[in-house]
């Protein structure tokens, strides 16, 4: 009797420390605010997305407006302040970058097969002049919208995207002004 159940105990702390190996769906890994001049700032934010059962469609394109299409596959993102006010001057450009060699780009996203995960980083150059509204602030780049499309078994598309909740460490440290 003790034997099966040290047997059991062993097997569940196998499995244990495989289910994070073979499961995943998306987190943000990494994100970083570099200052390249007074008034530019290079931010990034890395995460990693996949399923385990379903094909994958990511953003490629990431903008500072929000998209009004709820299925839009652009990307989104703010620059906020500490108190997650949105700071409206200045420009910013944003790319959303993939290094792993499995990811294709279909239908302009990227295409990631079932069973795979991939680590994508949007990057982001915002050249934010001083003025008032940034004058001794700290300046975040924090994703709004981040869109992925999945597809089943049986080829149907399912739109869906990351709720506020999940967003809010999509976010990269502060740069002071």
């Amino acid at each position: 009797m003790n034997t099966h159940k040290l047997k059991l105990a062993g097997w569940l702390l196998v499995f244990s420390f495989c289910l994070p190996l073979t499961t995943f769906a998306y987190t943000t890994t990494n994100q970083t605010a570099t200052r390249i001049t007074n008034d530019t700032v290079l931010y990034t934010i890395t995460y990693r997305f996949g399923f385990l059962n379903r094909d994958l469609y990511m953003p490629i394109i990431a903008s500072r407006a929000t998209p009004t299409e709820k299925t839009s596959p652009l990307a989104a993102f703010s620059v906020v302040d500490k108190e997650n006010a949105v700071v409206t001057t200045g420009t910013v450009n944003g790319i959303i970058l993939t290094s792993n060699t499995t990811v294709e780009i279909k239908d302009n996203q990227y295409f990631l097969p079932a069973g795979q995960a991939a680590d994508f980083t949007l990057v982001a150059l915002a050249n934010i002049p001083h003025t008032a509204e940034t004058q001794g602030k700290e300046l975040s780049l924090l994703v709004t919208h981040l869109p992925f499309t999945m597809i089943t078994s049986d080829k149907k598309h399912i739109a869906a995207q990351l709720n506020p909740s999940e967003l809010q460490y999509y976010r990269t440290p502060g740069v002071l002004r």
